[in-house]
């Protein structure tokens, strides 16, 4: 088998960050026959998730998983969560991805992390700082694959932001309470 052809069936994915794009990345997960555990702010069981923590159950996460997605908002608690001390609690054939906020991430612990083969590789849509400059080190580097924070673009993302934006027009009008509203408090 070629390195790093894995088959997904009877691996664990770990999800930081349970909102709506985690459940989906557990959803598609499980359908690959993929165990799936997450954190999210306020733990609460989830269909397709085998256990559900707390930002204090990040280390069991960690050391549990075999893929790691950080899905998390960027807020004064998770600046930077994703440290040193993160990577070395992870297995050293685990891949990291990051698709929510890059500043969650320590790019200079991910780096070194990944230069001492303390995990696997990593896949990364954002990164910190974005956009990366030239000549940092990610970009020459095997185990890991850079794209350019498009991850959520599809043909028909526009035409769906565009009903998001038009039926919370409509609520709006009619003195509804709006969709996909952001806490101001919490950051997202």
């Amino acid at each position: 088998m070629a390195p790093g052809a894995d088959v997904l069936a009877g691996h664990t994915l770990g999800v930081a960050g349970l909102g709506a794009i985690g459940l989906r990345a557990a959803q598609l997960a499980g359908a690959f026959g993929m165990r799936v555990a997450a954190i999210r702010r306020h733990p609460q069981p989830a269909p397709g998730v085998e256990w559900v923590g707390s930002m204090d159950d990040l280390p069991r996460l960690l050391g549990e998983s075999d893929y790691v997605v950080n899905l998390l908002p960027l807020t004064r608690e998770t600046r930077g969560v994703f440290g040193r001390a993160q990577f070395a609690a992870m297995k050293p054939t685990a891949i990291y991805t990051s698709y929510g906020r890059g500043a969650t991430t320590n790019t200079a612990a991910l780096v070194a992390a990944l230069r001492a083969g303390t995990i696997r590789g990593a896949g990364l849509d954002v990164v910190d700082p974005e956009p990366l400059p030239a000549g940092h080190p990610l970009w020459t580097m095997d185990n890991v694959v850079l794209t350019p924070h498009c991850s959520g673009l599809h043909e028909r993302y526009n035409e769906n932001a565009l009903a998001i934006f038009l039926e919370n027009l409509r609520r709006y009008r009619a003195g509804l309470p709006l969709n996909n509203v952001v806490d101001k408090a919490l950051g997202y």
